[in-house]
């Protein structure tokens, strides 16, 4: 049975890939506290739209070209929005009733550190450290993340400061064109479009299986991994957090605890064994482990 945040959070995938379908690669989705399917699905996207943000524009120069967007906002002594950029509008779909005398910290991710005090923030930038980066949430919920520079503006009477965010994009002229010709779209994507890198592509599969078919036992170190499916340590690593957000040895674990779950509520199997069939050695380990992912114990859930 889906609960109302799955219902709101499959709302937010299906206009993040509507946002990618007509070739928008300047958002991303930010991920939830969750451990469901959801999320990996998240996960994919974003690393998709990457890439294909990525490889689109290295295929065919001639149809593509980088610029620089930039948003602009002016803020007063208390960083409540005064004014700000046209095309604030046209990027982050907010109305100027909604962004007008707001804070601006409002419009902003988790993880953009902007401080109360923004003397704070010049003196970083007269020290050398000058950019920060900044997640403008989009009013769909997407994050748009570009560099910030904070600036004090020369005024008569007042404190007030400038909050300029860039970003680089890439615009691809022919699928502009396409899209606004209905006829065209049926087209799409067109062979300037790609998916994730097939190198990439391939080794996200054979890390996949040789986790679930070794989920009785422990995994080996990374050096042996890297040999059994044929990519780079580092590689491998990246790839996989990327992927899966989080390293191939706390996933493994997660899913022999899956197994262990199922096995717990559809089989008679003595619950010693089952920890054995999920490669755990020591009862008193599987069972602390267990119950650390799921709030109970295996023994209850057999009861149950």
């Amino acid at each position: 049975m889906k609960t109302a945040f799955s219902k709101r959070r499959l709302q937010e995938i299906l206009e993040f890939i509507s946002e990618i379908t007509f070739g928008n690669y300047t958002y991303t989705l930010p991920l939830r506290n969750q451990k469901d399917e959801l999320e990996q699905i998240v996960i994919r996207l974003n690393t998709m739209v990457e890439e294909v943000d990525t490889a689109v524009h290295k295929i065919d120069h001639s149809k593509s070209k980088e610029v620089i967007e930039n948003l602009t906002f002016n803020l007063d002594r208390n960083m409540h929005i005064c004014s700000y950029s046209d095309n604030v509008g046209v990027v982050l779909k907010y109305t100027k009733k909604e962004l007008l005398y707001k804070h601006v910290k409002l419009f902003v991710g988790e993880d953009t550190r902007l401080p109360e005090d923004l003397d704070r923030l010049l003196q970083r930038a007269i020290n050398g450290d000058y950019s920060f980066n900044v997640e403008f949430r989009h009013n769909n919920g997407y994050y748009w993340t570009g560099k910030g520079y904070l600036h004090h503006l020369v005024s008569a009477d007042k404190n007030c400061y400038t909050l300029s965010v860039f970003k680089a994009v890439h615009y691809n002229e022919k699928l502009k064109s396409d899209l606004k010709d209905p006829k065209k779209r049926g087209d799409y994507p067109s062979e300037n479009r790609s998916l994730l890198l097939r190198d990439q592509r391939k080794l996200v599969n054979e890390l996949d299986k040789y986790v679930m078919t070794r989920l009785d036992r422990r995994l080996k170190n990374i050096s042996v991994i890297a040999k059994a499916v044929g990519g780079s340590e580092t590689k491998i690593k990246a790839i996989f957090k990327k992927n899966y957000g989080d390293t191939i040895y706390n996933y493994h674990k997660r899913k022999r605890l899956e197994k262990a779950y199922m096995l717990l509520r559809d089989t008679g199997l003595p619950i010693n064994e089952i920890a054995e069939e999920c490669g755990f050695i020591e009862f008193s380990h599987f069972s602390r482990s267990f119950k650390k992912e799921y709030g109970v114990t295996p023994t209850r859930v057999r009861e149950s």
